[in-house]
């Protein structure tokens, strides 16, 4: 059938069109802010003369003191180098959250991660002028490289930037590290190799490890205790970078509340009172923790995990502890613990704590309770360096990018020069303190100038591919709702997709031509912008050839209830995206409509049979919401625990997983001939590798190989696939079914695989239902009902719900990024990246790829009807329904793209409408994925046509 591979080609150029668009939406509204690559610099004191001008000739001797007042009072002099600098040791505790260091000695009963850290108080209440400890403030992205950027640069990283975060490259900004290497001095790594990825070559010595074996407690952290405290020994290093993992690894694994986060919290105690005792008397140290985890004081369950990524509090607020041997500066109202204070205020600091001056895009104020002693004048000196960089960062953001009007940054400059200005007339201990406090909040009003106006978004861009997007669901909408069945075989068999996909090719190479000859600057903007448009006006001709036809079925055509309310159903729960509330509580909503539009048409089939297929499915619905969970905005089901899936399965959810996959094999292999062997085979190493690697006692790297074996027997069953039988494609779809079915279950874990079981119960209850949906009448008339756009429509608001019911949420702070590890480590293969990838798009994206490839079974399923229909028949009805479900999908990520474009300043936009863009983008690809797969599985197996149907 020359129309078989026509058909397959036509979903590939329809996928193409939506992802294109959506990846141009993305490039429009996810943009980084602008960075630029100038450097800080700074001339030394001795420099300059008594009349506080560079290379002066002035002869006569002068207190330093009055040099610096004389260079103050020059507001056009250039940064200078700090008089004095100190060494600093810069200890990480990854994830230390501020709470952890709390320590209530009337607290009788603490729970596993309070009181650990008992050194900390105990340091301040006997040297009150050495130590402080703060709330150290971080901004979203929570991820470990975006702070390690913000805590170098002083600057904010954007949103986009948390793609990055396991594939970390080179810091190209200006920053602390690179600061000191400029100014002769030498800096030493423990620890974290996120250091070294980001900011490589720059070491006298780095003993860095790899940094992603979530549930290696304590590698990293022995390492870097082996070797510290021979390093704090030498004297040939300024900065010593320490970054401890276990912390942060605890409560990936376990939680903050359990024993082995008590573990390695009073590991790090006694490993801080090491280091105090072992401190240099001229050095400062640092302790910090880069961000927090979720799970706030209130909640005291022992099963959730201690994740982060997202905006919450508790992710948000992390810890600064600060000793020096000889004293900090400040008052008391500077040694308050729990102030909260700015992680992009540390750059600059620690900066001036070296030495030298703040990095070039730095934002940050400087944190003076947490510096040495020093007159007014050396303070002085410090602000105005400060001011000084950030006047150079305002004027040539300004040059550089559009982001903020020219008047605002006009006033902004002026502002930051009349603070220089001011600066040299500053003289008493008091005067200074006003001053500093009008300098911080100058910088305050800056910094949140900034994070306002740091998503720069390309309005062309997203309107172009919010049009792209509507006219792609325009016109397939009308092919597949208007062109009567009849006819699409005919259309398909003609010259209409080598057309098309020529057309397509001709606009590619006349993109890159005009590129060539430097006609188009953005060539992928023009390839995705002329090959949309070209494919709307060929669609729009289509649609108007067979107009008549278009019209004549609308006119004849005559739908019952049930499929007018799955189709309102489905553009509904589209339609209302565009509500902050609603995104919250989609799981609940999918789940209802989902039930009814089911209900209604087991009601109108009216069978005792129907009615109690009906009911199993409601029970399996309410089975899966005990693992839907909920999010932080939901409240009181957040704080009772319910907010995070158990990354650890009881033995009880061991026991259930092990039935369920025992279950689902036994009852299918039956049914699916020779290849139930290999569901046999891959199921049996499913349970063995929960099984072996369950438990305090188990052992991990069994438990591994045996989920290697798993993943073996899957991909050769599904090579298998593609073993001509001549017995229809019937049974191969159900096994392609199976197969998602058993890889959900192993990246879901023993914990969530039973969700994965009830999905595919839920499937197999509606395909039932469906399959009785026809009418006594001919078999056209039959295909037609199986065919229409509700059964689409049922099965993308599965597909969208059970998203939902295996543990998941559309937060980046609800993501687990141990399905990755469940097998071994990727990143040690040759395509460690791309396994990686791919076992995360499976975790979070399953469903939708399970239900995309079962999308034929709604055509094909049942003894009657499917198998007296002849191939181009079948291959029709199969087409029909895999574009209508990938439309399904195509509306929703539409509607959640027009969705961010109202919404983009909304308070919610980070928070809740860009993470549901980017989880429905991911879902609509798994669902473009499963249906190319099973529509190219039907065509494979159907044999050709031999005669006329």
């Amino acid at each position: 059938m020359k129309e078989k591979w026509n058909f397959i080609l036509y979903l590939v150029w329809f996928s193409y069109l939506v992802l294109s668009a959506v990846l141009m939406f993305g490039q429009g509204f996810l943009l980084s802010r602008k960075t630029l690559n100038d450097v800080s610099e700074c001339v030394p004191l001795e420099n300059f003369g008594c009349d506080g001008r560079l290379n002066s000739s002035e002869k006569f001797s002068c207190t330093e003191s009055s040099k610096i007042q004389r260079i103050l009072a020059n507001s056009g002099s250039p940064i200078v180098c700090a008089a004095k600098s100190h060494r600093v040791v810069f200890v990480l505790v990854d994830a230390l959250r501020y709470d952890f260091t709390e320590y209530n000695k009337d607290n009788e009963n603490p729970l596993y991660y309070q009181n650990r850290l008992p050194i900390i108080q105990k340091t301040i209440e006997r040297y009150p002028e050495r130590a402080r400890v703060f709330r150290f403030m971080a901004d979203p992205p929570t991820t470990t490289l975006q702070r390690i950027k913000a805590l170098v640069t002083g600057s904010l990283p954007t949103f986009v930037d948390i793609s990055s975060n396991f594939a970390a490259i080179e810091i190209q900004e200006d920053n602390v590290i690179d600061q000191i290497v400029k100014g002769g001095s030498e800096a030493i790594l423990l620890g974290d190799d996120t250091w070294m990825r980001l900011i490589p070559g720059r070491w006298l010595r780095s003993h860095a490890l790899y940094s992603f074996h979530t549930w290696d407690l304590d590698t990293v952290d022995n390492e870097v205790d082996s070797k510290i405290y021979d390093e704090l020994k030498r004297n040939d290093w300024d900065l010593l970078v320490a970054h401890y993992l276990g912390v942060d690894h605890a409560g990936h694994r376990y939680g903050p509340n359990h024993p082995e986060m008590a573990r390695k919290l009073t590991e790090t105690n006694v490993r801080l009172e090491k280091i105090i005792e072992s401190l240099p008397s001229d050095v400062i140290l640092y302790v910090v923790g880069d961000h927090g985890m979720t799970e706030t004081d209130s909640q005291e369950w022992t099963n959730s995990e201690g994740d982060h990524g997202g905006e919450s509090k508790a992710e948000r607020t992390a810890a600064l502890f600060a000793y020096h041997s000889s004293g900090f500066s400040g008052d008391e109202a500077d040694r308050l613990s729990g102030k909260e204070v700015q992680q992009t205020d540390l750059a600059p600091t620690l900066s001036a704590a070296l030495g030298r001056p703040p990095p070039a895009p730095s934002l940050g104020n400087l944190l003076f309770p947490i510096l040495p002693n020093m007159p007014v004048t050396h303070t002085l000196l410090h602000l105005s360096n400060n001011l000084k960089q950030v006047t150079q960062y305002l004027v040539r953001y300004g040059e550089e990018s559009q982001q903020i009007p020219l008047d605002r940054l006009a006033q902004l400059i002026n502002a930051t020069r009349d603070q220089i200005e001011k600066g040299a007339t500053v003289e008493t201990e008091d005067e200074l303190k006003l001053y500093t406090s009008n300098v911080r909040a100058l910088m305050e009003n800056i910094r949140s100038i900034f994070r306002e106006v740091w998503v720069e978004f390309d309005s062309l861009s997203m309107l172009r591919a919010l049009l792209l997007l509507l006219l792609t669901v325009f016109f397939n909408w009308i092919i597949t709702e208007g062109i009567p069945a009849e006819r699409i075989p005919h259309v398909f068999a003609s010259s209409f997709v080598p057309s098309g996909l020529i057309s397509m090719a001709v606009c590619i190479g006349i993109c890159y031509t005009g590129h060539y000859l430097e006609i188009v600057d953005d060539v992928g903007h023009a390839i995705i912008l002329s090959t949309g448009l070209i494919s709307g006006a060929i669609t729009c001709v289509l649609v108007i050839m067979h107009w008549d036809g278009i019209t004549q079925r609308w006119y004849e055509g005559r739908s019952q209830f049930y499929e007018r309310f799955a189709r309102a159903a489905l553009f509904a729960s589209a339609a209302i995206l565009v509500s902050n509330s609603y995104v919250i509580e989609e799981g609940a909503t999918l789940s209802f409509l989902s039930l009814t539009v089911l209900g209604l048409m087991a009601w109108n089939i009216g069978n005792i049979k129907s009615l109690v297929l009906w009911a199993g499915f409601g029970v399996v619905m309410a089975l899966t919401r005990s693992y839907r969970g909920c999010r932080e905005e939901q409240g009181d089901c957040w704080t009772a625990g319910e907010g995070v899936a158990t990354g650890n399965a009881s033995r009880a959810a061991l026991v259930i997983a092990l039935g369920s996959v025992a279950a689902v094999v036994a009852i299918s292999r039956r049914h699916v001939e020779w290849r139930g062997y290999g569901l046999v085979i891959a199921g049996i190493f499913s349970c063995a590798h929960w099984a072996v690697g369950w438990g305090s006692l188990g052992s991990p790297s069994r438990s591994k190989m045996l989920a290697r074996g798993a993943w073996l027997v899957i991909v050769t069953m599904f090579v298998l696939l593609w073993r001509r039988d001549g017995k229809g494609a019937t049974l191969p779809l159900v096994v392609s079914g199976l197969l998602f079915y058993l890889a959900n279950t192993l990246v879901l874990g023993a914990s969530l695989a039973p969700t994965a079981g009830l999905a595919l119960l839920s499937g197999f209850l509606a395909l039932n239902i469906v399959s009785m949906l026809k009418t006594e009448g001919s078999i056209k008339f039959s295909l037609t009902t199986r065919c229409n756009s509700s059964m689409a429509c049922l099965w993308a608001l599965l597909a969208s719900y059970n998203f939902y019911g295996t543990g998941h949420h559309a937060t980046l702070s609800n993501v687990r990024w141990a399905a990755v590890f469940h097998a071994g480590d990727p990143h040690y293969t040759s395509f460690g990246n791309i396994i990686s990838v791919a076992l995360m798009f499976v975790y979070l994206f399953g469903m939708p790829l399970l239900f995309g490839a079962t999308v034929p079974l709604l055509a094909l399923w049942g003894r009657n009807g499917a198998s007296t229909l002849g191939p181009r028949t079948q291959l029709a009805a199969v087409f029909s329904l895999c574009l209508k479900f990938a439309l399904c999908f195509a509306i929703r990520v539409f509607v959640c793209a027009l969705s961010a474009t109202i919404h983009c300043r909304h308070l919610m936009i980070w928070g809740v409408f860009t993470p549901k863009l980017m989880f429905e983008v991911g879902s609509c690809t798994a669902a473009l994925l499963g249906t190319l797969i099973g529509a190219t599985l039907t065509a494979w197996h159907i044999p050709n046509q031999t005669r006329s149907s």
